[in-house]
């Protein structure tokens, strides 16, 4: 982990979430000097029968729709961040699409709905499906969290459980509270409301073990993407791993 944050991408879908996440990648790369990176995902997938002359339509039509998604998406960033940043559009589906923008990024930022239930299990969750496979640290925060800048940052809780390694998770963690003006404080437990409530914490750090397995998907990763109250960051620990 290098000891700055270089970029930061956020993905946007327009919706309550992906502003709340906007603001809050907005926060951080003005308080770290990180670029910012937007991204938005929009595929469109010919059918297999379409002639030639019917794909030279359709990509024709992509274009156009690109410059459109392009001037909404700037016009949509400053609604919730003043901070200079660059515009993405990716022809693919948004988890395919986040994971191909985050190669060379130090920080995905990215919102849910934590919805559950059947739209949940037919949908699923993008954030979701991004933790599973990233190797880039995930920031999630839910549509409902009220994201006030700085003071979002003020107090970080890293939350260890005593069987990652948490070199990364620390590194990162430290980065962005000392560049908000905050603090880091290691809690040994693995539940966030029980942390929480003798920290007073605004944000989760949390390491990720490498690979991520079904035990730690179903019992903490996708538990905190669906519910948390507050900002959770995921560090994938590639260099320490799991100890066995």
């Amino acid at each position: 982990m290098s000891q700055q944050l270089g970029t930061i991408l956020v993905a946007v879908d327009f919706g309550e979430a992906s502003a709340r996440a906007l603001t809050l990648a907005g926060a951080l790369a003005a308080a770290t000097g990180a670029r910012l990176r937007v991204l938005h995902a929009e595929s469109i997938d010919a059918p297999p029968y379409f002639t030639q002359a019917q794909l030279d339509v359709l990509e024709g039509e992509l274009q156009e729709n690109r410059a459109r998604a392009t001037a909404f998406l700037r016009d949509f960033v400053r609604k919730h961040t003043a901070v200079p940043f660059e515009p993405v559009i990716e022809s693919r589906t948004p988890s395919e699409a986040v994971l191909h923008a985050s190669s060379g990024v130090d920080l995905v930022v990215m919102g849910t709905h934590g919805r559950r239930g059947p739209s949940h299990w037919w949908l699923g969750s993008v954030a979701e499906r991004v933790l599973r496979e990233t190797a880039v640290p995930l920031m999630v925060v839910h549509e409902n969290v009220q994201v006030v800048a700085p003071s979002a940052f003020t107090k970080a809780m890293l939350l260890a459980d005593g069987t990652t390694d948490t070199p990364r998770t620390t590194a990162l963690t430290e980065i962005i509270a000392h560049a908000c003006g905050g603090a880091v404080i290691r809690v040994q437990a693995d539940e966030v409301p029980r942390a929480r409530a003798g920290v007073g914490a605004t944000w989760v750090a949390v390491p990720a073990p490498t690979p991520r397995t079904s035990r730690w998907l179903s019992q903490v990763g996708e538990p905190l993407v669906q519910g948390c109250s507050m900002p959770v960051m995921f560090v994938p620990e590639i260099e320490g791993g799991s100890r066995s």
